[in-house]
């Protein structure tokens, strides 16, 4: 039986207005699930179901095989980490962290011990006695944490608790929520709709769209198995190129063509892609999924290159990020291995022994 279940979850907005269309979920004890989206795709909606603070329209949600639908936000046993941090400044970080645990007359001596130890899990302890106007962005994040854990949730929710912070914070905060995550053991939902924090700090990750589930899987998943063109192009930096080709039958297997380039398809694609004989579909490849070359007029191109212009080059340190045009259309590729291109160089492109096939209507990964 699963920790939490999401079952056929629904909530509509008056009658047209749809935020989540019954989402079937289950979530283990321990896991780190992530609710991944763009703006308006329906995740807060979904914790803050979740966590009391919105009504649930249809479906029901199950913690440990009970129904908590009908149950007040202070007796569900879940505890928020909000965007905002959400701590009060007329208080010391002492008494925010303790502000629960007096409300539920906890003596002092237990308060005490449990605001140390999340104060400990959170590196706070120096802090205690400061204002969180004394203290930093980051510093009051932790804060927020502490908070969280000092009431001992048997679910934790967090609503986009690192957005608010610059980026290189954001990346420290990361790591220490993680390592808190595994000392606890904890079950926890965060929103998110940055895919690096993600792919970084989940166990599994919902990708949401328009209310609706578009894969549910681990990173690697969700990375190198998209279901859809949605996910292909949602995740990844830079997103998943997508180029429009023909399905070609040969006497020694099937090809995918169009004007730039001819390549033989791998034989373990064939079982879903031999429905598609003679049919346009869309070809999906990550821009570290090419095989540059540096342009020689003198070298033979096999069947499957072809040529690319270079218009514009994005450095990135470890990596490159070239950027060309292919029948019209923007694309982008990686490499870490090219670093003495020029833009408007020629280069010598194929297509690696990665990538995805999508049908052009449903815009479902084909297999």
């Amino acid at each position: 039986m699963a920790y939490l279940e999401l079952c056929k979850l629904t909530k509509r907005y008056q009658k047209d207005i749809t935020a989540v269309d019954q989402l079937d979920l289950q979530i283990n004890k321990g896991e780190f699930l992530v609710l991944l989206g763009p703006s308006g795709c329906g995740k807060t909606t979904i914790m803050r179901m979740i966590a009391g603070l919105e009504e649930v329209t249809d479906g029901d949600i199950l913690l440990e095989g009970k129904s908590i639908k009908e149950l007040s936000p202070k007796d569900r046993g879940v505890s928020m980490i909000f965007q905002s941090y959400a701590v009060w400044p007329h208080m010391t970080v002492y008494d925010n962290v303790a502000y629960a645990l007096k409300l539920r007359k906890m003596s002092k001596a237990d308060i005490k011990e449990r605001v140390m130890k999340a104060a400990k899990l959170s590196s706070i302890v120096e802090y205690l006695e400061r204002y969180p106007s004394q203290l930093s962005g980051g510093q009051r994040q932790r804060v927020a944490v502490a908070r969280a854990m000092a009431i001992e949730p048997i679910l934790f929710l967090m609503d986009e608790p690192l957005s608010n912070l610059d980026a290189k914070l954001r990346v420290a905060m990361r790591t220490d929520l993680k390592e808190v995550h595994q000392k606890l053991g904890s079950t926890t939902i965060f929103v998110t709709h940055d895919q690096s924090e993600a792919l970084s700090l989940a166990d599994r990750i919902v990708v949401m769209n328009m209310g609706v589930m578009e894969q549910i899987g681990t990173p690697n998943d969700i990375y190198h198995d998209c279901e859809t063109m949605f996910v292909a192009n949602f995740i990844g930096s830079p997103p998943t190129n997508f180029i429009d080709v023909n399905i070609t039958k040969e006497t020694d297997g099937l090809y995918a063509t169009n004007e730039m380039f001819k390549f033989k398809v791998s034989e373990s694609l064939h079982q879903g892609i031999v429905n598609y004989v003679d049919k346009k579909v869309v070809l999906g490849v990550r821009p570290e999924n090419f095989c540059i070359k540096e342009h020689d007029e003198r070298k033979e191109h096999n069947e499957g290159s072809f040529k690319l212009t270079i218009d514009n080059l994005e450095p990135q340190g470890s990596h490159t990020v070239i950027i060309s045009h292919l029948l019209g259309k923007q694309i982008k590729l990686v490499s870490s291995e090219h670093f003495n291109l020029n833009i408007k160089d020629e280069i010598d492109i194929s297509i690696g022994d990665k990538y995805f096939f999508f049908d052009k209507d449903t815009e479902r990964r084909i297999r």
